[in-house]
């Protein structure tokens, strides 16, 4: 497990019981992700060597872009600020 599922559980506890505002129990929720990930990570990397994890750098390299280009395309789109690629060729 690489911690997916935990937003589900967390986010309707921050803003149902803690009264968080939506936008700041997100970003609550990404913290809270970070410090989970980085404590397991000396666990998983005695489980998978870190020469093993690095013969497949590109595949990280991929995830990392595709992540980035997607949440920038859909910030982006969200806020108006531009619109998605799948629509800017529609405009023309």
């Amino acid at each position: 497990m690489i911690g997916l599922g935990g937003a589900e559980f967390r986010l309707p506890l921050l803003i149902g019981l803690f009264g968080f505002a939506a936008l700041s129990a997100v970003i609550m929720n990404k913290a809270m992700s970070l410090i989970v990930v980085l404590a397991a990570l000396p666990a998983r990397l005695a489980a998978v060597p870190l020469a093993e994890l690095a013969a497949h750098w590109t595949v990280a390299v991929n995830w990392l872009a595709g992540s980035l280009l997607g949440a920038w395309a859909g910030a982006s789109w969200w806020c108006g600020c531009a619109p998605p690629p799948s629509t800017r060729s529609s405009r023309l």
